[in-house]
């Protein structure tokens, strides 16, 4: 009996996006082998994912598959590494885990400032111009919405705004607000 609501409860529970292996991001809706590989290799490449919005940059990730998902999904924080434990090297060393979260602080290096998203390499991208390979340079668009994003253009012609992104397909208002800065028309 105790085995049973154990398992009742596990399937309840919501899918910590930046913790499941490939094995548990399958049990989601829409999500077989390859996107839970995407959203791995996302994953690691990016870092945490903080909203479902974030998803919505993984190739393969669209809005119907975010509203399969919506409520089976969380976004806790990215694993840490325990004290004592060795993380990144540097220059050949092998580093080691604070042993407690002050020492942590002291260890953290203030951040850079990041870039505008203007002098990120590759933006600006001109959508009515730019291949495929330019198009990916746009925040959140891969090989799959920028292959869409061409197939628009042929069907349709020249996008007389950025805004107009949102009627192709596998492009919603997360991956367009996150893309503005990087577009232009002209």
């Amino acid at each position: 009996m105790l085995a049973w609501l154990f398992l009742i409860a596990s399937a309840l529970a919501a899918v910590d996006v930046n913790t499941a292996d490939a094995t548990a991001l399958e049990t989601l809706p829409g999500i077989g082998p390859s996107k839970a590989e995407a959203i791995l290799a996302y994953r690691q490449e990016h870092g945490p994912f903080k909203s479902l919005e974030d998803l919505d940059a993984v190739n393969g990730i669209g809005p119907s598959t975010l509203a399969n998902i919506k409520d089976m999904v969380s976004f806790g924080a990215a694993p840490a590494a325990q004290a004592g434990t060795p993380i990144a090297p540097v220059k050949g060393e092998t580093a080691l885990a604070p042993k407690s979260t002050k020492e942590a602080v002291k260890a953290t290096p203030a951040p850079e400032a990041a870039p505008a998203a203007s002098s990120a390499g590759g933006c600006p991208v001109n959508i009515n111009t730019a291949d495929a390979s330019g198009l990916q340079h746009l925040p959140g668009v891969g090989a799959t919405k920028a292959a869409a994003i061409l197939a628009y253009r042929t069907d349709h012609g020249a996008f007389a705004a950025c805004s107009g992104l949102d009627a192709v397909n596998g492009i919603g208002p997360a991956t367009l607000a996150g893309l503005t800065d990087c577009c232009v028309v002209k």
